[in-house]
């Protein structure tokens, strides 16, 4: 085993209680009986993965379940920097010997919508944070380089220097740039297994890639999903998200951190300033897509509560809870559009 491959096990193995904690849902209404409710969960994308579905057809939900997880399997192969065989490791290959490679068409839809939302956050979401994040991320988990190291990397960090021709498929990557579409890759995971479930018959589902979440249908008894959001540093839920449909994904500084002299550093990075962006603890977005959720997630949290709100705000079909503080909550900030449905705890 890999020193990465065991990095990423003890860190799924940690996660794995988080995620029960960050996406629960309950589809009470009325006494009546509803489908049958089926689930499995495996180790995909680097985090837990469950797929849930609502019917009475245990054969027909059984298969749409297996094809949701193999499409999340492709995706994963397609998008990881891990993936030896995978177009990203390909372009991130140190033997690559021009700026142009040629790519297929799925993962030229998922880097333009990368670069789309780079270009509305002003860099704070960036695909090209893969030097950084080999940085600060190493073997064993999260590690503090130095500032020399890190001033080092900020150069090879600049989505402008990208270039896209999704008609000819091909993108431009200057040498000694690389990619990581991890803050973007699960939620598109995620669509592509929801989509699974619906060519199967599927009406009614939940698709959990560790706290990306995407909702089939409405839920079996009618109603709304609710969603819980984790306390960002206690055991329990700070809050209950109620959504109709869509998705719905959460960047938090619990997930991959370490402590060193007393300073939390964790894995969400500003691509500007190359350290771990700090002010907030959590962001929750709800869209209607999964891969515009996880993208966003991330450019909110490194934005900042303000900026980062005001961003949400002036995007349609788009809404938030953005929680601040350092070693405990300060503030929760909740978007127009969910005054009515977010229920803190209190």
């Amino acid at each position: 085993m890999t020193g990465e491959r065991r990095r990423l096990l003890l860190e799924i193995l940690g996660f794995a209680l988080v995620v029960a904690l960050v996406a629960t849902y309950a589809v009470r209404r009325g006494g009546a009986a509803g489908p049958a409710r089926l689930e499995d969960q495996r180790l995909l994308l680097g985090t837990v993965v469950s797929v849930t579905v609502f019917t009475n057809d245990s054969e027909r939900g059984r298969g749409a379940i297996e094809a949701a997880f193999a499409e999340m399997e492709r995706v994963e192969s397609l998008t990881s920097r891990h993936a030896a065989s995978g177009e990203i490791s390909r372009i991130n290959a140190g033997g690559r010997t021009g700026d142009r490679v040629s790519i297929g068409g799925e993962l030229a839809s998922v880097i333009e919508r990368s670069l789309h939302f780079s270009r509305v956050s002003g860099g704070a979401f960036d695909v090209t944070v893969a030097p950084l994040v080999a940085l600060w991320l190493g073997p064993e988990g999260m590690r503090v380089p130095s500032r020399s190291a890190v001033s080092a990397a900020l150069p090879k960090v600049d989505y402008t220097k990208l270039a896209l021709n999704a008609g000819a498929g091909t993108l431009t990557v200057p040498l000694g740039m690389s990619l990581d579409l991890d803050g973007i890759a699960k939620g598109h995971a995620v669509d592509r297994a929801v989509r699974a479930l619906r060519l199967r018959g599927i009406q009614s589902g939940i698709v959990d890639a560790g706290g990306n979440i995407g909702f089939l249908g409405a839920p079996p008894r009618g109603g709304m999903w609710r969603v819980g959001i984790k306390h960002p540093r206690r055991e329990g839920i700070l809050g209950t998200l109620f959504v109709e449909r869509g998705s719905v994904a959460t960047s938090g500084d619990y997930q991959h951190f370490t402590v060193v002299d007393g300073r939390r550093y964790h894995h969400i990075l500003d691509p500007k300033t190359g350290q771990p962006a700090h002010g907030v603890m959590s962001v929750t977005v709800v869209t209607a897509r999964a891969i515009d959720a996880d993208a966003l997630s991330t450019a909110v949290f490194v934005l900042g509560a303000e900026r980062g709100m005001e961003l949400i705000e002036t995007l349609d079909g788009v809404e938030g809870v953005i929680v601040t503080g350092q070693d405990d909550v300060d503030r929760v900030l909740v978007s127009s559009g969910l005054a009515e449905r977010f229920a803190e705890e209190t």
